[in-house]
């Protein structure tokens, strides 16, 4: 082929390209038009039809399919042919009078339907009717036609909206129109407005499924709803800024499928309602018509070209959805709802990608045939199924998190952690599950250890700027903050200024020298008032070179403040040590002072006395026991055996005083009795803190009477000469200090030369007195050991009673000679 010649300025192939694209650009544009304006046409003519016949709009197309083929016209010209009937064309009357025959057969048709059925009540004929509408219904109906027909043309929903809001019609103009279209998950998606909804769209781009909204209930409820002003059925109506005097909410219904919605407000009440809002109400069918005919382009307009075939595959909405579960790395699938008498009772898998098939197939459940409660019985019917089916009813996702599946409930291999995540998708529901592995238990088990232990982990790489910090780490520097990383200078202004040279320093060493780092330093900054322990490792390339370092950030403030209490409780205790030594050196000599000596306890008249005050070595304390005896002015000797409650230098105290009150009192010549009430008084008034068991007695060494009287301690124990031992009676009072104004009693008994008594105490004398056991070998201790052997009766008496280590006993045994 001969090169074309070149034109001046470029080549003459571009310009005729571009001028073939244009006239074809032309010709499509033309065609579009021309198409719009035959389908508003044939429209009109499918009203017309609607309204002459009483028929549907698909039975009026059906009408204009049968005469376009019968005159053998196009359907546009049969079209426009009805539409002119209004105002009849002089060039087409072969048409009409076809339409007229036609539309005669069809009222014979009907005439005939009417005589085969029983009897009714004979509807007005078209003319009869069309006689008896007014003037303003003839006007709604033509407008309802024009409007239809230019709902029809529209090419957006905004132009819908417009129309809707701009024609000049007999009702007054709405202030605002919205139109939603339906999303899977429930929620109204705004696409279209005209006058203040404008705004609002702007703002509201997805409406929630809120009940307190007129239109979520409108199209939850398949109804039109109608309000006027003072309406209180949507109280919270103000969040979206709709006012009027007049509002409609309804649902876009394309045959069988709801696609959306429209609000329509009008700031005045229309007149003649109810007549009105019909014709208002019937023009929501073309709407959601062209609404869904949009729809439709917008799927269309996804088409797809596989590439080496030349012919165009569709790829609607439907096609995606297992294109992107597919696509998942976890495993999910589209749940449709089970009913059984109206009432959820499962879920079927209507898709599962592979990893949920396969999770199926590890619970012994067909993937083709799986269901919800199959794959999880239990887990499913406690938690999963409520929670999806609340899911269908408000749209809300749903978000659970530490899910436990059972393998003895829930057919799985082995105890599962799971989270899952599930959104409404039309009236189904798409949940995506996460099994946690190994690894997931274990972060999370070491996030939750560096929590209790308050440790924070970092890996800095050198050649990057910033450390990778650990949650934790990162709590710790910033508490409740969202932050992703604790800088390097964030670090450093962490540390106390006296601290800072030296940490410093270790860091030098980590870095260059590649040693591990240990220190201890005051937190300043964010920190401040906190004790950290920095520890880290340099991590080493190939040739020795320090490339990174890992490390942890403990706090170890309340370590350190549990520290210092136990040192100051240590020393505290140290200290308490020290004072109960003193104390009991203390009392141990004041125990010694009020103990008798041996050549003052020999040189009593007529008897020969032993006493024994046993201290627990081990314990370390001085309990209130001591014994004395003394002889009196007028003859005889006084014993005394006493114990007082409680331990240490206190008991001792208050021992001392009681024994030399029953000294005094003995000196004035005042019986056992009298001592035991008068020294009773005293303690109740002046010893309120302490009680006191005590035995006086007085001997007699002329007619060897011995009287006796005891406050809460038991009864002298007699040892005949032949060794047979026998328990005193007589009464025993209540211990010192118990009642104030206590009267005691005594009793005497006459001693045989070559008897022994021995009194005692011991902290389970009084229980074993109650048993009979203890008090029983202590009577019979002539048995078991010499009488005259003291250290032996000591010996027996802690045995028999059981006397603990840490109790002091007391014992005074008295021969007569």
């Amino acid at each position: 082929m001969a090169d074309k010649p070149p034109v001046e300025g470029g080549s003459a192939e571009p310009a005729e390209a571009l001028a073939a694209l244009v006239a074809k650009l032309r010709a499509e544009l033309t065609g579009v038009r021309t198409a719009m304006r035959n389908r508003a046409v044939i429209e009109q003519a499918k009203g017309v039809l609607v309204e002459r016949l009483g028929i549907t709009p698909d039975q009026g197309f059906d009408q204009l399919v049968r005469l376009s083929q019968r005159t053998n016209i196009k359907l546009i010209e049969v079209a426009a042919a009805i539409v002119g009937t209004t105002s009849p064309d002089p060039n087409a009357p072969d048409v009409v009078n076809l339409i007229d025959d036609e539309l005669r057969q069809h009222v014979a048709r009907r005439r005939a339907e009417a005589a085969a059925k029983p009897p009714a009540a004979p509807a007005p004929s078209p003319a009869r009717r069309r006689a008896g509408r007014s003037p303003e219904v003839e006007a709604l109906q033509s407008q309802h036609q024009l409007l239809s027909a230019r709902i029809a043309a529209a090419r957006s929903y905004d132009e819908i909206s417009e129309v809707l809001g701009t024609a000049p019609t007999a009702w007054p103009a709405p202030a605002t129109v919205w139109l939603t279209l339906l999303d899977p998950d429930g929620a109204q998606r705004g696409v279209g407005s005209f006058g203040v909804a404008g705004e609002v769209r702007s703002r509201w781009s997805r409406i929630p499924p809120d009940p307190a909204l007129p239109l979520v209930v409108a199209v939850q409820d398949v109804e039109t709803i109608w309000l006027s002003a003072g309406d209180v059925r949507f109280p919270v109506m103000g969040q979206v800024p709709f006012s009027g005097a007049t509002i409609l909410a309804s649902p876009l219904i394309a045959g069988e499928r709801i696609v959306g919605g429209i609000l329509l407000t009008w700031d005045e009440a229309l007149p003649g309602a109810e007549e009105l809002r019909r014709y208002v109400t019937a023009l929501l069918e073309p709407v959601a018509r062209q609404v869904d005919a949009l729809i439709g382009d917008e799927i269309a307009s996804a088409w797809y070209h596989v590439e080496g075939d030349d012919t165009a595959q569709a790829a609607p909405a439907q096609v995606w959805l297992p294109t992107v579960v597919d696509a998942l790395h976890d495993p999910a699938a589209l749940l449709s709802p089970v009913t059984e008498d109206g009432q959820l009772v499962d879920f079927r898998v209507e898709y599962a990608n592979v990893l949920a098939r396969q999770i199926f197939s590890g619970a012994r459940v067909d993937p083709d045939e799986a269901t919800l409660l199959a794959a999880y019985p239990a887990l499913g019917s406690a938690t999963l199924l409520p929670e999806f089916a609340r899911l269908l009813q408000d749209g809300q996702p749903r978000r659970l998190e530490g899910l436990r599946a059972d393998p003895r409930t829930d057919g799985v291999p082995g105890p599962q952690t799971l989270s899952v995540h599930a959104v409404r998708l039309w009236d189904r529901v798409f949940a995506v599950w996460r099994v946690a592995t190994e690894a997931d238990l274990l972060y999370d088990q070491l996030l939750q250890a560096e929590r209790i232990a308050g440790i924070g982990s970092f890996c800095w790489e050198l050649r990057d700027p910033e450390p990778r910090c650990s949650p934790e780490l990162v709590r710790l520097f910033h508490g409740g903050r969202d932050a992703a990383r604790v800088p390097v200078d964030e670090l450093t202004s962490s540390v106390h200024p006296d601290d800072l040279l030296a940490v410093q320093d270790a860091v030098r060493r980590t870095l260059v020298e590649g040693k591990h780092l240990l220190a201890e330093v005051r937190g300043a900054g964010r920190v401040n008032g906190r004790r950290l322990r920095l520890t880290a490792e340099p991590i080493f390339d190939e040739t020795g070179n320090v490339t990174a370092v890992r490390g942890t950030v403990q706090d170890v403030t309340e370590e350190r403040a549990i520290e210092g209490r136990l040192r100051r409780a240590e020393e505290a205790l140290a200290a308490q040590r020290h004072r109960l030594a003193d104390e009991r050196r203390a009392a141990e000599a004041l125990q010694q002072a009020l103990l008798p000596t041996d050549p003052e306890l020999g040189h009593t008249e007529g008897v020969e006395i032993c006493g024994r005050c046993r201290s627990p070595e081990r314990v370390g304390t001085v309990d209130g026991d001591w014994f004395d005896a003394a002889s009196l002015a007028g003859g005889g000797t006084m014993l005394v055996l006493g114990d007082v409650d409680d331990r240490g230098l206190s008991s001792m105290t208050t021992a001392a005083r009681l024994r030399y009150a029953v000294r005094a009192y003995a000196m004035l010549d005042m019986s056992p009795a009298d001592i035991l009430t008068a020294v009773n008084s005293m303690l109740c008034r002046m010893e309120v803190e302490h009680t006191a068991c005590l035995v006086v007695a007085r001997f007699s060494p002329a007619t060897r009477e011995l009287r006796w009287a005891a406050a809460g301690q038991v009864a002298p124990i007699r040892y005949a000469a032949s060794g047979q031992g026998s328990v005193l009676s007589g009464p025993l009072g209540l211990p010192l200090g118990e009642v104030d104004e206590m009267a005691y009693t005594e009793t005497t008994v006459t001693l045989e030369p070559g008897d022994r008594v021995l009194l005692y105490t011991g902290g389970n004398a009084r229980v074993d007195r109650r048993r009979g056991g203890g008090l029983d070998l202590v009577r019979r201790a002539g048995e078991h050991v010499d009488l005259s052997d003291f250290d032996a009766v000591v010996r027996h008496l802690v045995g028999a009673l059981n006397v603990a280590d840490d109790e002091d006993v007391c014992a005074l045994l008295v021969h007569v000679r």
